[in-house]
């Protein structure tokens, strides 16, 4: 018997909140990818500017930053290296978030499956959390996941090309007229924009129900792509409820903690007012820590929910 949008949030509400080490986990890959991200950027941006003698504290007039971009512009073959250093970085955190969800999936089935098919009890028979669990689910799943989203991605990046390719030979043709280019290119970003959007929302669905069938079911990536896919096509009104709830609350949470930052800039709105910045300095902080603690919480319950429909379907 399947059960409704409700008792299935519910399910993966209590599993997440059971097992927090998980949220945890996550909210320290996010502290690492933040920290990892900047050292990168920096270790990169710099050998540039040295290499063509720019210094940042150099520019101060609009003549002087446009002299840099048309300097940094006859550099090309640097933005290579930049760009070849971004696409090695993004793999590396593609890999570990691999790691660390395939360890996250194995958790969040195997407390449903301890927890039982009843609706109602105690949140503590979801309590199923232990480093070695989670360890050996990681090396154990974490290549598959990995390909999971590589296979799942790298046809939604195929589906957009559709209205892309269009797009591209309108303006083509439209070269002549300055005007009607731009007017097919605002209007043809307009579709990419919101056609991307729901190839994002529709292959996060997927890549998550793979991963779910995966952890339930020990498939390999092919099959848990197959499976995944048609666990959706199948049950697609109650995945997308779910996805679309949990997205809800995501944005609603945001909203709440980014108000942090807003009254925090306040000094800013009246003009460079340096004493009250120094004084809500730790309020955007703190509320970027709390974003980061409900944004894991939220990936969490996510898993947490589609691990329960994956257990429903293969017990």
């Amino acid at each position: 018997m399947k059960r409704g949008v409700i008792d299935t949030l519910r399910r993966g509400a209590e599993s997440a909140i059971a097992n927090w080490q998980l949220s945890l986990i996550r909210f320290g890959e996010v502290m690492l990818f933040s920290i990892i991200a900047v050292v990168a950027i920096i270790a990169l941006l710099v050998p540039i500017f040295v290499s063509i003698g720019i210094s940042l504290s150099n520019i101060t007039t609009p003549d002087q930053l446009e002299s840099m971009i048309l300097t940094l512009g006859q550099k090309w073959t640097l933005f290579l290296w930049f760009g070849l250093g971004v696409i090695v970085m993004l793999i590396i955190f593609l890999i570990i978030h691999s790691f660390i969800v395939a360890g996250c999936a194995r958790v969040f089935v195997d407390a449903d499956r301890a927890a039982g098919p009843a609706t109602a009890g105690a949140r503590g028979r979801y309590r199923f959390f232990s480093a070695d669990r989670w360890v050996a689910g990681s090396k154990e799943g974490g290549w598959t996941v990995f390909w999971i989203y590589n296979l799942a991605w790298s046809v939604a990046a195929l589906i957009l090309l559709i209205p892309m390719l269009p797009v591209a030979a309108l303006m083509l043709v439209f070269r002549e007229n300055p005007a009607a280019m731009a007017g097919v290119g605002c209007l043809g970003m307009m579709v990419i924009i919101l056609f991307a959007i729901v190839i994002g929302l529709v292959t996060g669905m997927w890549t998550t129900r793979a991963i779910a069938d995966w952890a339930a079911q020990r498939l390999d990536a092919r099959a848990a792509v197959r499976s995944g896919w048609r666990a959706v096509k199948t049950d697609l009104g109650r995945h997308v409820l779910v996805a679309l709830a949990i997205l809800v609350i995501a944005m609603a949470g945001s909203s709440f903690f980014g108000s942090f930052s807003m009254f925090a800039a306040f000094g800013d709105s009246v003009g460079r007012n340096a004493p009250f910045n120094m004084i809500t300095m730790p309020i955007r902080l703190i509320g970027t820590i709390l974003s980061w603690g409900f944004s894991s919480l939220i990936g969490s319950w996510y898993l947490a929910s589609y691990a329960a429909l994956a257990v429903e379907s293969k017990p």
